[in-house]
C-alpha cells in the first residue's frame, strides 16, 4: 500500500490528522503531485482551515485542471458563502467540461446568490436539460423566475418540482408564494396548507402561511398561524415580525408591540424591524416613542421611503408640520416620481390649513397615480378646503368612475354641487347616497348626510359610523386621584370657532354669563387665532383661554383631564376642523353636544345633546346616541352686543330695485335645493315686481343659480346676489329685504337669528329633523310662532300672502321690534341660568352613580346653588 493510498484511507475513516501527515509525506516526495494537493485540501477544509484549503485547491489546479478539484473548490466557497469566488471557480470548471451538470448548478446557485437571477436560469435550465427529475432544481429556477417578476413560469416550475414529488413541501410553500404575489389567493392557500401538511415542524411553511391570511384581512385566522411560526422558531425575526403585522390588522395592540419589540430584539439593526415597532408604538399612543424608532429605522436605512413616510405622517398628527415637511421634501429630492410620497405631502399641507397648497401637490400626485383613488379622494378634500368646488367635483367624479361605490367620495360630490348649486343629476345623486347609509357604507361624512332628504335614523347611522372611526386609536386618559377644587363646577368648552364665525357670534355671550361663583369656565380653543375682534373678545371674557391648536388629540385630551374638568361640551360637532378623537380619549366624566352640530353625534363616548322640545320633538330620542336634555326656550344662545352698523345701504347700494318686494335668503348656497328653488319661481310669478335676494360668496353659484332662474322662467334681474361683508354691515342691509324665506331639509340657524336681530320676519316650513326645525325653534323663542308652517303649499301661500299684505308685515316687524329687548331668544341671562340648571342636573345624576339619562328644564329653573362640589382634594 502506497503512502497515497494510505492517506486516503485516513481520510475515509475520519482519522483526519493522520490523513493529512500521510499526504504531508506523499507532497514531501511529490511536490507538484495535484491529486495529493487537492485531497490535502479537502483534509485543511474538513479540520476547519479553509485559507489553506483554498491554497492547496489553487496549487493542484495551477499544476491540473481538474473537473473533480473545481467541484470541490467551488464547494468550499459557497461553503463560506464566497459567491463572487464560487462564480469564478464554476465558470472556469465550465471550460474545463462545458456539459459539467454540477458545474452549471454550482454556478447557477452562485450567480443566484450574488443577486444576479437572469444570469443563473440558464444554469439551472442547463442542468434540467439532462436531468429534469431533479424538483430541487425546478424549486430553484422557480425562485429565480420569481426574482424576475416572470410569476407564471415560476408556478410552473413549482408545480413541476411538486409533480415529481407530490410531498415535497418545499416546492408547495415556493408555489404558495408565487401564487400569492399573482392574486391567486385561493389557490396559494390551498399550496400553502399542503406545505404546512407535509412539513408541520417547519416555521417557514407557517411563515408564509401568515403573510397570505394577513393579507387576506384574516387577521384572527393569520394571528393563529404566526404563534405557531414563533413558535417552531422563536429566534427567526422575521416570524415575529409576521405575527406582529398581523396582531396589528387584529387590533392586537399589545401582542403587536410584543411581536415588533421581540424583532428589534432579534435583529436591532433591521429597520424594518425599527419601522413596525414605532407602527405598534404609535397604536398605542406612545407616539414620541414611535418618532424615536421610525429615525432609528432611518439612521439605518437612510433611504427606506416608508419609514420616512410614516414618520412624516406621525409628526404631522403631532403638529410638527414643519417637521413632516421636511422629511417628505427630503424623500422628494431623492425620488421625485414618488407618487405616495407627494401624496401624503398634500395630506400634511392640508393638515397645517394650506389647501391652496395642498392642491398643487395633491396635483402633481394625481399625474404620477392617475389610476389612484386615494389620492384622487385627497384632491377632492384639499380643493374643498380651498373653497375651489369645481375642481373638487371633478376629483370626486373620478373616483367614482374608478370605484363606483365609494361611499365618501359620493357625499362629498353630493356637498360640493350643493355648495355652487350645481343641481344636474343632484336628486339622483342624493339617493344613491342615502342608499349607501342605509346600507351601511362607511366614510361617509355625517355632515353631508343632514342637508339630504335624510330621516333622524339616517342620520344616526352616519354618525356612529363616523364617531367610531373617530374613536379608533384613542387611548382613554386616566381622571387625576385628587384635584384642588373650589366648589365650583368645572365646565370646559371645545370649540375651534372662537373666532369670527357663526358659531363665535352665537356663543360668546352666553360664555361670557356663566354665574363664575358656581362655575368654573375654560374655553379649548382647536382653531385658528384670525385675530379679530370677537376673537379678542373671547380671550377677555372667559375666565381661562386654553390653546389646544398644536396639541395632539391625546395631548389635548391630557390637558383637558389635568384641569379637572367636569363637564367638556364639544361646540364644533362633525364640522369643518372638528376633533372628534379629543373627545374619544374620554377627558371628561359627563361629555356634551350643543350648538355647533345639528344631530346626534352617534358616539357612546358623549353622555348628551343640549336641544329643546322643537328641534328634538318628544318620541324621537331613539334617533339621538346622547340623552336629550331640552331647554325650556331654544338650544341656541344669542350675542345681545351683537353690532349693527347705523347706516343703512341703499337699495341701489345693494343692487336691488327701486321698487318692488325684496324676499331674501341669506343662507348658505348648499341649503338651497331644486324644490325649493321650484317653489321660489312660483312664489316670484305671484309677486309682480319682486325679487330674490341672495348671498353669494362664489361666481359660480351666481351662474348656476341665474342658469337655473332662467330655466324656471325667471327673467335674470329678479335674482340679485349680496356679497360678503363684515358682519355689522351685513346685518344693517337686512332693512332693505321685506321677508326672509328659509330653506329646508336644512334651515337658517344662525343667519336666521340675524335676520330677526336685525328686525327682519323670517318665514319658515318646519321640517322633520333637528336642522330643519331651528327656525322654528327660534321663531317661537322670538314670539313669532305663527311665521311656522308645515308644508310647501303653507309656505308659499304665506310668502304671498305676506307680500301682498303690507299692513300684516308691519305688524309683524313691530312685533319683532317689541319682543328684542326681552323675549327669550335674545335674554341671554336667561338662557345661561337654564344651561346652568342642565349642567347641574347632568352633574348631580353623575354624582349619585346613575347612568345619563334624559332632562328637561322648566322655565325658569336655575337650579340654585346646589352645585357646589364637594370631592376629594376640594379646599375647604
Amino acid at each position: 500500500m502506497t503512502s497515497f493510498t494510505r492517506a486516503v484511507a485516513a481520510e475515509n475513516s475520519g482519522n483526519l490528522e493522520e490523513a493529512r501527515a500521510r499526504y504531508l509525506e506523499v507532497l514531501q516526495a511529490e511536490p507538484q503531485n495535484p491529486r495529493a494537493l487537492h485531497r490535502l485540501g479537502m483534509v485543511e477544509l474538513r479540520l476547519g482551515r479553509p485559507r489553506e484549503a483554498v491554497i492547496l485547491f489553487q496549487k493542484s489546479l495551477s499544476i491540473a485542471k481538474d473537473l473533480e478539484v473545481y467541484l470541490d473548490f467551488g464547494a468550499a466557497m459557497a461553503a463560506m458563502a464566497r459567491w463572487d469566488a464560487t462564480a469564478a471557480v464554476y465558470a472556469a470548471a465550465l471550460r474545463v467540461a462545458p456539459a459539467s451538470v454540477d458545474a452549471h448548478y454550482g454556478l447557477a446557485l452562485a450567480l443566484h446568490r450574488q443577486g444576479r437571477p437572469q444570469d443563473a436560469e440558464p444554469h439551472y435550465r442547463q442542468v434540467l436539460a439532462t436531468h429534469s427529475h431533479l424538483g430541487e432544481v425546478h424549486n430553484n429556477l422557480g425562485v429565480a423566475l420569481q426574482d424576475l417578476g416572470r410569476f407564471a413560469e415560476a408556478a410552473a416550475a413549482h408545480r413541476e418540482a411538486a409533480r415529481l414529488d407530490p410531498a415535497d413541501a418545499a416546492a408547495w410553500s415556493k408555489l404558495g408564494v408565487v401564487l400569492h404575489r399573482m392574486g391567486q389567493g385561493v389557490e396559494a392557500e390551498a399550496a400553502l396548507r399542503k406545505a404546512v401538511g407535509f412539513a408541520p415542524q417547519d416555521a417557514d411553511n407557517w411563515h408564509n402561511l401568515t403573510g397570505l391570511l394577513d393579507a387576506a384581512g384574516r387577521s384572527a385566522e393569520a394571528f393563529a398561524a404566526g404563534r405557531l411560526a414563533v413558535a417552531l422558531d422563536p429566534a427567526s425575526a422575521r416570524n415575529w415580525l409576521a405575527l406582529g403585522n398581523a396582531a396589528r390588522a387584529g387590533e392586537r395592540r399589545e401582542e403587536a408591540w410584543r411581536a415588533a419589540s421581540a424583532a428589534v430584539r432579534l435583529e436591532p439593526s433591521d429597520p424594518a424591524a425599527r419601522n413596525n415597532l414605532a407602527n405598534a408604538l404609535r397604536d398605542l399612543g406612545r407616539l414620541r416613542d414611535a418618532v424615536a424608532h421610525y429615525r432609528a429605522a432611518l439612521d439605518l436605512q437612510p433611504d427606506f421611503p416608508v419609514a420616512e413616510i410614516n414618520l412624516a405622517l406621525l409628526l404631522s398628527s403631532l403638529r410638527d408640520a414643519d417637521g413632516a415637511l421636511a422629511v417628505l421634501m427630503a424623500l422628494l429630492a431623492r425620488q421625485p416620481d414618488n407618487g405616495e410620497a407627494w401624496r401624503r405631502l398634500g395630506g400634511v399641507l392640508a393638515e397645517a390649513v394650506r389647501p391652496d397648497a395642498a392642491v398643487a401637490v395633491l396635483r402633481k400626485a394625481v399625474a404620477l397615480g392617475p389610476g389612484e383613488p386615494d389620492v384622487h379622494a385627497d384632491l377632492a378634500m384639499a380643493a374643498a378646503m380651498a373653497g375651489w368646488s369645481s375642481v373638487s367635483v371633478d376629483a370626486c367624479r373620478r373616483v367614482l368612475r374608478l370605484v363606483p361605490d365609494h361611499a365618501a367620495a359620493l357625499g362629498q360630490l353630493v356637498h360640493q354641487q350643493r355648495l355652487v348649486c350645481y343641481w344636474r343629476d343632484l336628486d339622483r345623486l342624493e339617493e344613491a347616497l342615502l342608499r349607501r347609509v342605509r346600507a351601511g357604507a362607511e366614510g361617509v361624512s355625517p355632515f353631508d348626510v343632514l342637508s339630504c332628504a335624510s330621516t333622524l335614523a339616517d342620520q344616526q347611522s352616519a354618525a356612529a359610523r363616523w364617531a367610531a372611526a373617530k374613536a379608533r386609536g384613542a387611548v382613554p386618559v386616566a381622571r387625576p386621584a385628587a384635584v384642588v377644587r373650589d366648589g365650583r363646577l368645572r365646565i370646559g368648552y371645545l370649540s375651534a370657532d372662537f373666532r369670527e364665525h357663526a358659531m363665535g357670534h352665537l356663543m360668546v355671550d352666553a360664555l361670557e354669563t356663566h354665574d363664575r361663583s358656581h362655575f368654573a369656565i375654560t374655553a379649548y380653543s382647536t382653531g385658528i387665532d384670525d385675530g379679530s375682534a370677537l376673537r379678542r373678545r373671547f380671550e377677555r371674557g372667559i375666565e381661562r383661554f386654553v390653546e389646544l391648536r398644536r396639541h395632539t388629540d391625546a395631548d389635548a385630551a391630557q390637558a383637558i383631564t389635568a384641569d379637572g374638568i367636569d363637564i367638556l361640551v364639544d361646540l364644533t360637532g362633525f364640522t369643518t376642523f372638528s376633533r372628534t378623537s379629543i373627545l374619544a380619549a374620554r377627558p371628561a366624566p359627563v361629555q356634551v353636544n350643543w350648538l355647533g352640530y345639528p344631530g346626534t353625534l352617534g358616539a357612546e363616548y358623549v353622555d348628551y345633546i343640549v336641544a329643546d322640545p322643537t328641534v328634538i320633538a318628544p318620541g324621537e330620542e331613539r334617533n339621538f346616541t346622547e340623552r336629550v336634555v331640552r331647554l325650556p326656550d331654544c338650544y341656541q344662545p344669542n350675542d345681545r352686543r351683537r353690532s349693527i352698523a347705523e347706516a343703512t345701504p341703499t337699495r341701489a347700494d345693494c343692487g336691488l330695485p327701486a321698487d318692488g318686494f325684496v324676499f331674501c335668503c341669506f343662507n348658505s348656497a348648499y341649503k338651497l335645493t331644486p324644490a325649493l328653488f321650484d317653489g321660489w319661481a312660483r312664489i316670484l310669478a305671484a309677486v309682480p315686481g319682486s325679487v330674490l335676494w341672495l348671498y353669494a360668496g362664489n361666481p359660480q353659484v351666481i351662474a348656476n343659480l341665474r342658469r337655473e332662474g332662467e330655466a324656471r322662467g325667471l327673467e335674470s334681474n329678479r335674482l340679485v346676489f349680496a356679497k360678503p361683508l363684515p358682519h355689522a354691515e351685513h346685518l344693517a342691509r337686512h332693512r332693505l329685504a321685506d321677508l326672509f324665506l328659509d330653506t329646508l331639509p336644512y334651515n337658517a340657524h344662525t343667519t336666521a337669528s340675524d335676520a330677526l336681530w336685525a328686525g327682519l320676519p323670517v318665514l319658515t316650513r318646519r321640517g322633520t329633523t333637528f336642522a330643519g326645525r331651528v327656525a322654528a325653534s327660534l321663531l317661537r323663542a322670538a314670539g313669532l310662532p305663527d311665521l311656522i308652517v308645515d308644508d310647501q303649499e303653507a309656505y308659499e301661500t304665506a310668502a304671498v300672502d305676506l307680500a301682498r299684505s303690507p299692513d300684516r308685515l308691519r305688524d309683524l316687524r313691530q312685533r319683532l321690534a317689541r319682543n328684542r329687548p326681552d323675549c327669550p331668544l335674545f335674554d341671554t341671562p336667561r338662557f345661561t341660568r337654564h344651561l346652568e340648571a342642565a349642567y347641574r342636573a347632568m352633574w348631580d345624576i353623575r354624582q349619585g352613580g346613575g347612568a345619563p339619562r334624559p332632562i328637561t328644564i322648566a322655565a325658569g329653573d336655575t337650579g340654585g346653588p346646589k352645585s357646589a362640589i364637594q370631592g376629594e382634594g376640594e379646599a375647604r
